[in-house]
């Protein structure tokens, strides 16, 4: 028996918020698009499951529209900063599943904080991070930021590192890091051995505190 699509609500109908309901729907979820504006709610309809011109400051919009039944939802409201706060703590009463909500900047993500959202986002500078990360050292195929002060790494074993175990390498005897896979060509190794031998082209992942990561990354 197949499982249910997940549903997902996206309000704010700007680029990221656009890009947001594109990625869902590519990945099979099933997405309603939100915005006030009637021209960028038309822009989502080709890769939305279902779009509204709505206004989600509103408790009785969230209400009929029974946001509280979505597995998730992402308030992207961009320049209207009022707009993003209110509808977030909105969400919140209604008792909304998870909220995540896209923040301009450090005022803006501590407010929301305070007001419930379960994860805020500040999309430049978390891509400014991976960027830089990757910049730095190119042995480093990608870092996300995941929230709560961690993020996941992905790490290209280069010729200097083959034949070392995992054991030897000091970034993954730091405290709190785990390595959670480790891909091998197709091959998918989950929590792999720390007597693993490594070889070069493997892809080690790795989570760990997203700043002391990102310092002994630049040691390897």
């Amino acid at each position: 028996m197949k499982s249910a699509k997940k549903q997902y609500a996206v309000i704010g109908l700007g680029r990221f918020g656009l890009s947001v309901c594109q990625e869902l729907s590519h990945a099979g979820a099933q997405v309603l698009a939100i915005d006030i504006d009637e021209e960028r709610v038309k822009s989502a309809i080709a890769f939305s499951s279902d779009v509204i011109v709505a206004n989600c400051t509103q408790e009785d919009t969230v209400a009929e529209l029974k946001l509280d039944e979505y597995d998730m939802v992402m308030v992207a409201i961009g320049s209207n900063i009022n707009a993003s706060i209110l509808t977030t703590l909105v969400l919140k009463e209604a008792h909304c599943k998870t909220v995540w909500v896209k923040a301009n900047d450090k005022f803006h993500a501590r407010i929301l904080s305070k007001v419930g959202a379960d994860r805020v986002i500040m999309p430049e500078k978390e891509m400014g991070i991976r960027i830089a990360n990757q910049m730095i050292d190119r042995r480093v195929k990608d870092f996300h930021p995941l929230g709560s002060g961690l993020a996941l790494t992905e790490v290209v074993i280069s010729s200097a590192m083959q034949g070392q175990s995992l054991s030897q390498m000091a970034l993954c005897r730091e405290k709190g890091v785990t390595v959670i896979a480790l891909k091998r060509g197709p091959e998918i190794i989950s929590s792999p051995s720390f007597d693993k031998t490594l070889e070069m082209g493997d892809v080690i992942f790795i989570v760990g505190p997203e700043v002391e990561l990102a310092q002994k990354l630049r040691s390897l």
